[in-house]
C-alpha cells in the first residue's frame, strides 16, 4: 500500500463532514438520552445503535461528554416569545415551549438525571437547557401582569414550578403526557392566575 492509499476512512482536512452521519449521531444520541438519562449515551452505545463507527465518532467528538454536550447544544432551541393572542394563548404557547424541552429533547430519561441528580455535570447542563424557557415563561407572565392582564402579585415563579409539576405528575400518573394535558393544565391554574373581576 502506498503512503497515499487511505484505508481508514478519515477525512482529509477540510473535507466536509458528510451531514447525514451528524444526523445519525443527533438522533441516535437524543434517543438514548431520552430512554436511559446520560449514563445510557456511551460511544459505543451511540455506534452500536446510529451503525456509525466509533472511529468517526471519535473525530468528531473526543468523548462522551463533547458528543452530549455537542448535541444537546443543537436540540435545545431558543425560546420565542409570544406576542400574538389573549393572554392565555401566550401562556400556552410558552409553557408548550418548555413542555418541548422537557419531552421532546430531555425526555423521561433525562428528566430522571434531574431529579435524582445522579450526574452533576449533565444534571447542571440539562437545567441550562430548560433554563431560557422556563425564565421566558415567568417574564411572559411578568410582563402579563405589568399590563393588568394577569393577576397583581402573581407568584410567577411559582405558577412556573406548578406548570412544570404538571407535566411531571401527568408522566408519573400514565407514562406519557397527553397533548390535551397542556390546555386542561392552564384552565386549571387560571384561576390563580386570572385577575379578579
Amino acid at each position: 500500500m502506498s503512503p497515499t492509499d487511505d484505508t481508514s476512512g478519515q477525512a482529509r482536512p477540510g473535507r466536509p463532514r458528510a451531514a447525514s452521519v451528524d444526523h445519525r449521531l443527533h438522533d441516535t444520541v437524543l434517543q438514548l438520552l431520552r430512554e436511559g438519562g446520560p449514563g445510557a449515551v456511551t460511544i459505543d452505545g451511540v455506534a452500536a445503535r446510529s451503525g456509525v463507527a466509533k472511529t468517526t465518532i471519535y473525530r468528531r467528538h473526543s468523548n462522551r461528554a463533547e458528543l452530549l454536550r455537542a448535541v444537546l447544544a443543537e436540540a435545545v432551541s431558543a425560546p420565542e416569545v409570544p406576542r400574538e393572542g389573549t393572554v392565555r394563548d401566550r401562556i400556552c404557547i410558552a409553557l408548550e415551549q418548555v413542555w418541548h424541552q422537557m419531552g421532546d429533547v430531555l425526555g423521561p430519561g433525562g428528566l430522571a438525571e434531574l431529579l435524582t441528580n445522579g450526574d452533576p455535570e449533565f444534571t447542571d447542563l440539562f437545567r441550562t437547557a430548560l433554563r431560557p424557557h422556563v425564565d421566558m415563561l415567568a417574564t411572559r407572565m411578568q410582563e402579563d401582569i405589568d399590563e393588568g392582564l394577569l393577576r397583581p402579585g402573581l407568584d410567577t415563579d411559582g405558577v412556573v414550578s406548578l406548570m412544570i409539576g404538571a407535566y411531571l405528575g401527568e408522566l408519573v400518573r400514565h407514562g406519557e403526557v397527553d397533548p390535551r394535558w397542556l390546555d386542561r393544565t392552564i384552565e386549571l391554574l387560571w384561576v390563580l392566575m386570572a385577575p379578579s373581576g
